[in-house]
């Protein structure tokens, strides 16, 4: 076989921006015998004779920080449009008191905000519910961790996601966020702690130092909600020590909301150390009378059950009877997840509702079960962290 030499090859790159949740794999060898298009990764690859032209590959720093973002996680994404909010007219004291703490009116000196309830207490919704009422003024950013999505379970993409939307926040960050990773291309390999005070602190003290922050009355919120569905239980003690260490050594205008369950670790973590005196907590717990906001979600669920449902022609006005409100409510043990979950089972348009209620009622439902199996147990879970006094 006859090797021949072939001319250098020019690549040229068409500049265009994306957003990327996952590394693209790198093409290091082309056929350049022919004309063609090779598609791989979301890299469009064209090949004409000796020249090669390359589209939908980022470059440089910016490249690198939009393939290590977890798209996902943003509060807006695809994956969490259908996340819940809170009902209308639901969670409203508790809405009401975190909305007061973001607006530095209530507990001015407490820079975290914790809240905490078992599963399907509506941890999330109140989290998602929160990001839009503050992306036009406060947000800056907000992470939703999940269990089941390997893009949003794990530390490795947090720093990187949160630093995005900064950058997307503050243009003028440009240099400062870019640039440290131009002078450290493996910077997403190194620790939570590298990454942050790189990333996320150092840019933000230009801001400080350039009086930025002097025009701003409130502090900017960063949301991580799930803290617990991280995977890795050290991990989620890093993500608490990191940022908290950063609020007391550098005085960031910053304030952060988390929520997670109750898990014993995260509970030490916030009751002992820097967190204990610069955090406030907030628990899903009965002294925020869940089972009111749940009578109030069925009711107007129901409501619309009987003016939506093809088969409404068939449903009595007076369906469901208290009584039986009453009983879901009791059911619930004052987590959400639970009476959403017997709507969205209910509500099926290829059965009549007042059947799929009466199984609800009358016998175990498997499909309820399995879900909330996933989402964890329905009764309430004991032994809350302490509480502060006054928060």
């Amino acid at each position: 076989m006859t090797c021949r030499a072939f001319p250098p090859v020019t690549v040229t790159l068409e500049k265009t921006t994306f957003l990327q949740g996952s590394a693209l794999p790198q093409i290091h060898t082309m056929s350049m015998f022919s004309s063609h298009t090779l598609i791989t990764g979301g890299i469009i690859t064209q090949t004409h004779g000796n020249v090669v032209h390359v589209y939908g590959a980022p470059e440089g720093s910016l490249g690198a920080l939009q393939r290590a973002t977890a798209t996902a996680a943003f509060h807006n994404s695809e994956q969490c449009f259908d996340t819940p909010k809170c009902h209308p007219d639901t969670r409203v004291v508790i809405l009401d008191k975190i909305m007061r703490w973001v607006r530095m009116e209530e507990n001015e000196n407490s820079l975290v905000m914790w809240i905490y309830g078992p599963a399907g207490s509506g941890k999330s919704a109140i989290a998602h519910t929160i990001a839009e009422l503050c992306e036009d003024t406060q947000l800056l950013a907000a992470f939703f961790f999940s269990r089941s999505d390997p893009s949003r379970n794990s530390i490795r993409p947090l720093v990187a996601t949160i630093a995005y939307q900064i950058y997307s926040h503050f243009p003028d960050l440009k240099k400062s966020i870019l640039g440290a990773l131009e002078r450290d291309p493996l910077m997403f390999s190194k620790s939570l702690a590298h990454q942050a005070r790189c990333l996320i602190t150092e840019p933000l003290l230009v801001l400080r130092q350039d009086g930025y922050f002097n025009r701003s009355t409130a502090k900017r919120l960063i949301i991580i909600d799930g803290l617990d569905e991280c995977a890795d239980p050290m991990a989620q003690r890093d993500i608490l020590e990191v940022f908290s260490k950063a609020l007391h050594r550098h005085h960031l205008p910053l304030i952060f909301l988390v929520s997670s369950r109750p898990e014993q670790h995260i509970s030490l973590a916030f009751n002992a150390g820097l967190l204990w005196d610069l955090s406030t907590r907030v628990a899903l717990d009965e002294s925020y009378v869940p089972d009111n906001d749940i009578r109030l979600f069925l009711t107007d669920k129901f409501e619309e059950i009987k003016s939506t449902h093809r088969l409404r022609a068939y449903i009595s006005p007076q369906w469901p009877a208290s009584e039986i409100l009453s009983e879901l409510i009791k059911r619930s043990s004052g987590q959400f997840i639970y009476a959403s979950t017997v709507i969205r089972y209910v509500s099926s348009i290829r059965h009549k509702p007042q059947d799929r209620l009466d199984v609800v009622l009358g016998t175990r439902c498997p499909q309820i079960e399995r879900q909330i199996a996933i989402c964890g147990p329905r009764r309430p879970v004991q032994g809350y962290p302490i509480a502060r006094g006054g928060n």
